[in-house]
């Protein structure tokens, strides 16, 4: 599981140094792809395979299916780890992000996202608000216990 969040540099190549635990969950690389905050997303390989298989189910006549499969294949990049334990990330998805010399990783569950410092100092005020969030996340049940 991918949690915590971590400010980390990017060199002038675009290359960003995944955090050691996040690397040891996915051995063979990431895929990285727009997200849908204005951030990128990167997912183990198992898990955007199954997103390509679940999205390979719906029908291509719906245009919001089409759409989303645009969205997140015609903006996807497979990455490998360097010795360093780097990845490069490509020039497109850089400006997609917002992301120049340093950047926000954060944690997500299955998958980790990549932000730029200024959009998730956004986000995470956002979250700050107890009473919007107990009204936003009512009908969610996180309950630890079992269905």
């Amino acid at each position: 599981m991918f949690f915590g969040q971590y400010e980390h540099n990017i060199d002038a190549k675009g290359r960003l140094t995944i955090p050691a635990n996040f690397r040891e969950q996915a051995p063979e690389g990431i895929y990285l792809t727009e997200g849908f905050d204005s951030n990128l997303i990167a997912y183990p390989k198992q898990h955007f395979e199954q997103i390509a298989i679940n999205l390979s189910e719906l029908s291509i006549t719906d245009p919001e299916t089409r759409a989303l499969r645009r969205l997140i294949f015609s903006n996807a990049a497979m990455l490998t780890y360097d010795t360093a334990g780097r990845i490069l990330i490509p020039a497109f998805l850089r400006a997609t992000g917002q992301i120049n010399d340093t950047c926000m990783i954060i944690g997500v569950g299955d998958s980790f996202e990549i932000w730029s410092v200024e959009l998730w100092s956004l986000e995470a005020k956002s979250h700050n608000d107890p009473q919007k969030n107990s009204n936003r996340w009512a009908a969610i049940n996180i309950s630890a216990r079992g269905n």
